[in-house]
């Protein structure tokens, strides 16, 4: 048995388990569960971001990409062209660039967009009146934003996730 091997293997496994679990749950369970709660729900948000979610996410989501890559690449023997062009090999390879576009639209969209949502609702009590109505729509419109891209990642990684589950059997 190569340690080396059932290593990466339980990482891109666990953490892309992990990974998609959550990108699926916060959308289309946790989001509009929060939206129906009322004012209530920003609690809620706001105490997910104080235990870490916002970076824990995508921790899961680097090493399920890095394990992940570095698995086809032995399994490839080093992106060898005869490998990647079988059935196998291309389907891991979709797999792999779906997962990968999934990370970088929510790193570039759905983080940023969540997290200056959350420090806007943080600085609401120091605003003006004015200020604070137009700060809540900003927020909002950012959090609209990022629910709708955070959607999107979902499906990008349930793609990836069936990529993954089929392809050694093509």
């Amino acid at each position: 048995m190569d340690l080396l091997l059932v290593t990466l293997r339980f990482v891109h496994v666990v953490g892309g388990i992990l990974w998609v679990g959550i990108a699926v749950f916060v959308p289309f369970y946790l989001i509009p569960a929060i939206a129906d709660v009322g004012p209530d729900g920003g609690k809620v948000m706001a105490a997910l971001q104080r235990r870490g979610i916002m970076n824990v996410l995508p921790l899961l989501a680097v090493a399920t990409l890095i394990s992940g890559f570095w698995l086809y690449w032995i399994r490839s023997g080093g992106l060898r062209a005869a490998y990647v062009a079988t059935p196998a090999g291309a389907v891991f390879g979709i797999g792999g660039l779906v997962a990968l576009a999934a990370f970088v639209v929510g790193i570039t969209i759905t983080r940023p967009s969540m997290i200056r949502a959350a420090a806007i609702m943080q600085s609401l009590p120091s605003l003006s009146a004015d200020e604070r109505e137009q700060q809540v729509a900003l927020a909002n419109r950012l959090r609209t934003r990022g629910a709708q891209v955070s959607r999107v990642i979902a499906w990008l990684l349930l793609v990836a996730a069936a990529c993954m589950a089929i392809a050694r059997y093509l």
